[in-house]
């Protein structure tokens, strides 16, 4: 017989089995539900992950949201393809988002501090199994949220040098010395002479002096010893020539007069001016390319105010470590950030550091006409240590020297072989340089003309305009925006794979004996040339409204 001992701990163990079966059946099913809602989580998590980084890089205001924020969050959240099961419809497939929707049941948005915070729409999760346990599980809503911050690209950075309204675009030139401005030589002139050249040596000049594009009866005069029967005055590049006849000239001519040709006056370029006479043997003979002379067709290039040292300056910033400031500006870019002033105009008193210490977000920086030779020499090329190389001494970024490699320049400088990138090469489709100096909207050839591995070359750098020319001694000046820039001598009518002849280092002229860098030419263009977001590689500093945008995701 059994004895009710017995009987009772066999129904204390049945009981305790059907406890123990009810938990471990709530707890698979609470895992299954629970489990599918994790999922769909996920989901929503990267939906809303990819959109506020998309909504981050149309922000155009630290503390607001603009209507073409809201607008790319909603189009990527409501995307039927992105619809996860659960989620409101809007009646076409679509999920129903309102980021006006302050309970957050059709999603949410924020800006503030340059980030994008957004709320995905709630998607409910309905229970299966764990419906059938006491109280009343019915279901659960589940949500996400992503925070994308607009970062200060590490793209090429701001140099410590500036630039004025009137000299911030196309062609400029920064120099150490009052020299006669530099010409680039002539390259190998169209036609050739059809014997040998002819020995005749004259001088140019213009009216208007320079010459805007498309400007009406641009006069030429040429000035020589003798130019007796000169017959025809050339205008010539590498790749083009354009000829105007003249009556022949008698024996002891001094001056000659031309009007510059159409296809001249209207082509954005640096052209070169010879004269054909005939030989003895009547053959035509052309002026030699040693000696022709150059004249610029477009915007002011290189000099276009009266200053011996070019047409922007050095700006004066402190860095943390005081020692080499010029030099770590120009390798790793001007510490701290700078940024727009309020009211850009006229002289500001304010300065730039507090007990010699930088203050973040600096809009007036001390400034200083000319190149500092010896600190550009160590920021541009020797560098200052092993670990902070000059900014130029580093390989091609790849296939975009004028070898088509990662090759360097084949002359030296201070000893070194630099970075050999052109400008043109980072076109990504039919545009000239000139295009992207003048781009400023989608109906434009420069627009978004450049593609984003331009930012990976050191060649490449942002500076900041100022609205008047701080003139000669040391000032303080409110900064108006930043221009990006290229350290080169392309010309405007060059397009990717198609460039004129340049010197061996691209834009650094040294001074005679080879040692100093004298002048660095550099092209100036709109900011609407570049893509809108730069890679993000790590580093990143805060964001002060200009320069390109790194998006990255913080939560």
């Amino acid at each position: 017989m059994v004895s009710t001992r017995a009987r009772n701990e066999r129904g204390a163990a049945a009981v305790l089995f059907a406890l123990l079966a009810v938990l471990l059946l709530g707890i698979g099913a609470f895992a299954v539900d629970f489990g599918q809602a994790y999922a769909k989580k996920s989901l929503i998590q990267t939906d809303v992950d990819l959109a506020a980084l998309a909504a981050a890089a149309e922000l155009d205001d630290e503390d607001s949201c603009n209507s073409d924020v809201v607008t790319k969050a909603t189009e990527f959240l409501k995307k039927s393809e992105n619809a996860v099961p659960g989620q409101a419809t809007d009646g076409s497939g679509g999920v129903a988002v309102d980021l006006d929707n302050l309970d957050h049941n059709d999603g949410y948005i924020i800006c503030e501090d340059w980030t994008v915070k957004l709320w995905a729409p709630y998607a409910h999760v309905p229970f299966g199994l764990a419906r059938a346990l006491p109280g009343n599980f019915d279901g659960v809503d589940v949500d996400a949220e992503a925070w994308a911050q607009v970062r200060a690209a590490r793209a090429g950075a701001t140099l410590p040098f500036f630039a004025v309204t009137g000299c911030d675009y196309g062609l400029q030139s920064i120099r150490n010395d009052s020299k006669t401005p530099s010409t680039p030589p002539a390259p190998d002139l169209l036609p050739d002479s059809v014997d040998k050249d002819n020995s005749l040596v004259f001088t140019i000049s213009t009216n208007p002096n320079p010459i805007p594009t498309g400007t009406d009866a641009v006069t030429v005069t040429l000035t020589g010893k003798d130019l007796g029967g000169v017959t025809q005055v050339g205008f010539a590049t590498a790749t083009a020539h354009h000829e105007v006849t003249i009556s022949t000239t008698p024996k002891g001519t001094t001056t000659i007069t031309v009007t510059l040709p159409n296809e001249v006056r209207t082509v954005d370029d640096t052209w070169f001016v010879r004269v054909m006479t005939p030989d003895k043997k009547g053959l035509n003979s052309w002026s030699s390319d040693s000696t022709a002379q150059s004249l610029t067709v477009g915007p002011p290039k290189l000099y276009c105010d009266a200053s011996n040292e070019g047409n922007f300056g050095t700006i004066d910033v402190p860095r943390s470590d005081p020692a080499h400031v010029v030099e770590m500006n120009i390798i790793w870019g001007v510490e701290p950030a700078l940024e727009p002033h309020p009211s850009p105009t006229g002289e500001c008193s304010s300065l730039i550091s507090e007990n010699n210490n930088p203050v973040d977000g600096t809009n007036c920086v001390a400034t200083e006409p000319g190149l500092k030779v010896a600190e550009t020499n160590r920021g541009l090329i020797t560098g200052v240590d092993a670990d902070d190389p000059g900014r130029l001494d580093s390989a091609s970024t790849s296939n975009c020297s004028r070898a088509h490699s990662d090759s360097r320049t084949s002359a030296t400088i201070l000893g070194t072989h630099i970075n050999d990138d052109l400008l043109s090469c980072f076109i990504s489709n039919g545009a000239t340089i000139g295009d992207l100096v003048s781009s400023r909207d989608e109906s434009d050839d420069g627009y978004h003309a450049l593609s984003a591995d331009i930012f990976n070359s050191p060649r490449f750098f942002w500076v900041p305009i100022f609205n008047s020319d701080p003139d000669t001694g040391k000032k303080y000046w409110p900064i108006k925006e930043f221009r990006p820039g290229f350290i080169s001598e392309e010309r405007l009518t060059d397009r990717r794979d198609a460039h004129g002849d340049i010197t061996d280092l691209n834009g650094l002229v040294s001074d005679d004996s080879g040692h100093n860098i004298r002048e660095l030419k550099v092209i100036l263009f709109d900011r609407t040339a570049l893509p809108d977001v730069a890679p993000t590689v790590g580093g990143e500093g805060d964001y002060t409204g200009a320069g390109p945008k790194a998006i990255v995701l913080v939560k």
